[in-house]
């Protein structure tokens, strides 16, 4: 029985840019569970770009978290203790809200059994889970390229991004990605093919489109927002497409609400933008990752982790994601099977 654990909580409302001094990690006593409850030891967890909305004093999807209180995120962890028919000992299971802790008690109802035997269990919180339907909802459901047309991902070298342009080449589209290293860069050409990589931090993003597109992007997946986005808006042929996936460029900014300034130029280019939250499409989750396993396993996809180990290092992990540090999905480590 587990008596004592540890968990991580919002120390103090962080300033622009996250720093591991915002969070602090505390103890917990926690008890036995009861009728309907299971003890469950936490073994992965997820840090996300959306994390960081409900860090700050802005009410929008998320509500700001209080200060002392525990932060939350998708994990997958084993029951430890359970009094559930529904989840007896040993049973892994999938939260969307218990990250940030090592061990916690739950309601059985609450939380998605996963079988042992259907593969890295971490990929739930990644490829067959908020990521992987994210950029299949993206571009299968929203921009639905077409052989020949041209595809801008922004932030292509993230956990979404990477799928995403992937998607974008297995549906015929030449894909134009952009990322913050070269290093980065020859990843996204050399291992995934992406057709053309433009560095933001060193190039002009405007002077590098216009020699890779002169005709115009057919269609934008952009999970950054901001000066991207406006560029690109600039960049699109009549009668585009955008799928407005995320804005992490601008979650430490005042507002990251703000659109972009140059949001008429859609009404004269007659540009179609289709804002998007994975949440709309778990109803077809079962469908989704049965063709991203397939597509994985026939060597069609690759699907690249970061990964921490340790709850003490989740901090670190959340701060090296939104600075863009990682290649494809950042997880934290947070034990092994029993």
């Amino acid at each position: 029985m587990v008596s004592e654990t540890r968990k991580i909580v919002l120390a103090k409302r962080p300033a622009s840019v996250i720093s591991v001094d915002d969070f602090q990690m505390v103890s917990e006593t926690l008890g036995r569970p009861g009728d309907g409850e299971v003890l469950v030891h936490n073994l992965w967890m997820s840090v996300d770009p959306y994390m960081r909305l409900y860090l700050g004093e802005q009410n929008g999807l998320h509500a700001s978290l209080p200060i002392g209180e525990v932060l939350t995120g998708g994990a997958v962890g084993q029951v430890v203790e359970s009094r559930s028919s529904d989840l007896p000992s040993g049973s892994f299971v999938i939260s969307s809200t218990m990250g940030w802790r090592e061990h916690y008690i739950a309601p059985a109802e609450t939380l998605t059994a996963l079988a042992a035997d259907s593969g890295p269990l971490q990929r739930y919180l990644g490829i067959y889970g908020l990521t992987g339907i994210t950029a299949f909802a993206g571009i299968r459901h929203v921009l639905k390229p077409q052989p020949g047309e041209t595809l801008f991902v922004s932030g292509a070298a993230g956990a979404v991004g990477s799928v995403a342009v992937q998607l974008g080449k297995i549906a015929g589209a030449r894909v134009i990605g952009t990322a913050g290293s070269d290093e980065k860069g020859r990843w996204l050409t050399e291992s995934l093919g992406v057709d053309a990589f433009i560095n933001y931090r060193s190039e002009d993003v405007a002077s590098r489109l216009a020699e890779l597109a002169p005709e115009g992007l057919d269609m934008v997946f952009d999970n950054v927002g901001g000066a991207q986005l406006e560029i690109t808006i600039d960049a699109m042929k009549p009668k585009g497409r955008i799928a407005l996936c995320g804005a992490i460029a601008q979650y430490e900014d005042d507002n990251y609400r703000a659109g972009p300034a140059n949001l008429f130029a859609t009404i004269e280019k007659h540009i179609s933008i289709t804002g998007f939250n994975a949440g709309f499409y778990y109803d077809r989750a079962p469908e989704i990752i049965s063709e991203l396993s397939s597509l994985i396993d026939s060597g069609r996809l690759i699907w690249q982790e970061t990964i921490v180990e340790g709850l003490e290092s989740a901090p670190v992990a959340f701060a090296d994601m939104l600075g863009g540090a990682n290649k494809g999905k950042m997880l934290v480590k947070l034990g092994e099977p029993s």
